[in-house]
């Protein structure tokens, strides 16, 4: 309880409701390497509270329980403290007992957490830098369980300068997030090269320092999203609405498949081009398309080559990138690929040994089932098993896979930590650069979250059913989110059966709706295509997102359109 803080915020509410609606079933544009049942869930009850839900077990006599932290093998207790007696001279105080006494700086009872932001801790110790959540609303960038400097995140819970950090290039294998050629700060990209949104005043109606719009009001759906921003305006960016095929051009001349996965880095868009089988590259200052590896008419297939073009991938799905390597989620072989992005884009395999399974393991000696998700951070890349409803690491240096959470096969959904914890089918991925990785649980019909510090999975929006409500974390109602992207204070996720683009605010978990018309979580929703602002756009299956600070856009796979669009 004497554990220093450098930031101390006051307990935050928890907030929670149940709302049941319809189940949906897939639409009939989906492909079939993403066949999947819509399944609605129960989520169960854990011993620490998921989201922003307050627990609704009682405290337990004062007693101390360890549990275990599995990652691969290897295990890491982690003692969590129900209750707790302190004396001190003529004074002793039981902490969890919903009064502050003592010297206790906090007693919430029953909410007393070690997972939610900003809760009292159940060791009575207010929320603060170091104690391995990160609380956003108190300003916290990263929190590494730790008060030391020189590890990337700082004694003040602040993420810290990469070497490079202010040349202008983005060096995201060294953590950038951004890089503006100067170390200055409040112009969208700080001193330590992470993204900066200064929207202290969004809303008011005057465009300030930090902000891309105000439009006086808080509202999304309109011509500013609540973090002054985005500006909600959609506009076609590569392909032409309606027509598959295959072929690099510029902008509209360029055709697309529709489906896949999308990255980015300072410069490029690439898109994991899925029923393409093949990679392309798209500049994002002209739109100028270009297929960097597989086959240039669309053969499936498993070569590695050091030519990417004479490699041949089957089923793609989820990429990631460090801006020196693109990994590719190779879902019908099983396995994970590299691509080199300097020419001529040598293709090699590193992971998977093609065959059906689970096994962790270095190179060949994993095995995927159904491998999809991928995002980079901090030196690894993350992915998920959408039917074996786990997620897994992939460290680039090692070539090892090693299972973080969940339990193969053991599909449901339950917060926790490490095995202990369960997904429905986690499908899509996302890093917001402070050490926790978000999760679209399609299926389960959530938004969860992972902390790369602890191992804990929690969950961030949705009541577990396959509704459309906007709100704050679980009274939000999420139908089958698929493609996140965040912009290091939000998260953007993607509709694919509402036809909408929605952001969750990482501080406060509140979520809103940026563009698209959604159809209330009616299993029947039908998709368009039309340009506009805000609910006035039309989208037709959105797939996938990928966040270009340096250009301020949103992109969207908008896959039964055929075209990549972008926000503004």
């Amino acid at each position: 309880m004497h554990r220093p803080h450098s930031l101390r915020p006051a307990s935050l509410g928890l907030l929670g409701a149940g709302i049941t609606l319809a189940c949906a079933l897939p639409p009939a544009s989906e492909t079939a390497t993403d066949s999947d049942t819509s399944t609605t869930t129960t989520e169960a009850t854990t011993d620490v509270p998921t989201g922003t839900t307050a627990p609704t077990t009682t405290v337990e006599p004062p007693t101390s329980s360890t549990s275990t932290t599995t990652e691969g093998t290897a295990t890491e207790p982690i003692t969590s403290t129900t209750a707790e007696t302190t004396t001190t001279t003529g004074c002793a105080a039981v902490c969890g007992d919903g009064t502050v006494e003592c010297d206790e700086e906090c007693d919430d009872g029953p909410a007393n957490s070690d997972v939610v932001q900003g809760a009292c801790r159940t060791d009575c110790a207010a929320a603060g830098c170091g104690d391995s959540v990160v609380d956003y609303l108190a300003g916290e960038q990263c929190d590494d369980g730790n008060e030391g400097d020189g590890d990337g995140c700082s004694a003040a819970c602040a993420l810290e300068a990469p070497a490079n950090c202010g040349d202008g290039n983005l060096d995201l294998d060294q953590g950038e997030a951004c890089d503006d050629g100067n170390l200055d700060p409040g112009d969208g990209c700080s001193a330590a090269c992470q993204l900066e949104l200064l929207g202290a005043t969004c809303g008011d109606g005057a465009v300030d320092a930090g902000e891309l719009c105000d439009d006086s009001n808080l509202d999304n759906g309109d011509e500013c999203n609540p973090t002054c921003n985005l500006g909600n305006a959609t506009s076609l960016f590569v392909g032409s609405p309606g027509i598959l095929g295959l072929a690099d051009g510029v902008g509209m001349t360029a055709r697309i498949s529709g489906t896949g996965g999308l990255a980015v880095d300072l410069d490029y868009l690439y898109l994991a081009d899925a029923q393409n089988n093949c990679i392309r590259r798209i500049e994002i200052a002209t739109a100028t398309v270009e297929t960097i590896a597989g086959s240039a008419v669309g053969m499936g297939g498993y070569v590695d080559d050091p030519d990417g073009l004479n490699a041949r991938f089957a089923g793609l799905d989820a990429i990631a990138t460090d801006g020196k390597t693109l990994w590719v989620s190779d879902g019908m072989n099983r396995r994970l690929r590299a691509v080199s992005l300097t020419p001529p884009f040598a293709v090699t395999t590193v992971a998977g040994s093609g065959a059906s399974g689970v096994d962790d393991g270095i190179g060949d000696a994993a095995s995927f089932d159904d491998n999809r998700g991928l995002t980079y951070y901090a030196g690894s890349v993350y992915m998920v098993d959408a039917s074996a409803g786990v997620l897994r690491r992939f460290d680039p240096a090692t070539q090892e896979v090693v299972t973080l959470a969940g339990s193969p096969y053991m599909n449901d959904t339950v917060d926790g930590v490490g095995a202990a914890a369960r997904f429905v089918s986690p499908r899509y991925m996302a890093s917001d650069n402070s050490g926790v990785l978000y999760i679209a649980d399609t299926n389960g019909f959530h938004i969860r979250s992972f902390s790369t510090v602890t191992n804990y999975v929690g969950t961030f929006a949705g009541d577990g059913m396959a509704g459309y409500i906007d709100g704050i974390g679980t009274a939000a109602s999420v139908h089958r989110p698929r493609g996140l992207a965040s912009d290091g204070t939000s998260l953007y996720f993607a509709e694919f059966n509402q036809n909408t683009i929605r952001q969750g605010i990482l501080a406060t978990q509140e979520v809103s709706t940026n563009a698209g018309q959604h159809c209330d979580g009616n299993m029947m929703c039908p998709g368009a295509y039309m340009e506009g602002v805000g609910l006035a756009a039309r989208f037709n299956g959105p797939f996938a997102l990928a966040f270009h600070p340096a250009s301020d856009s949103l992109f969207v796979l908008d896959s039964a359109n055929r075209v990549i669009r972008r926000l503004q």
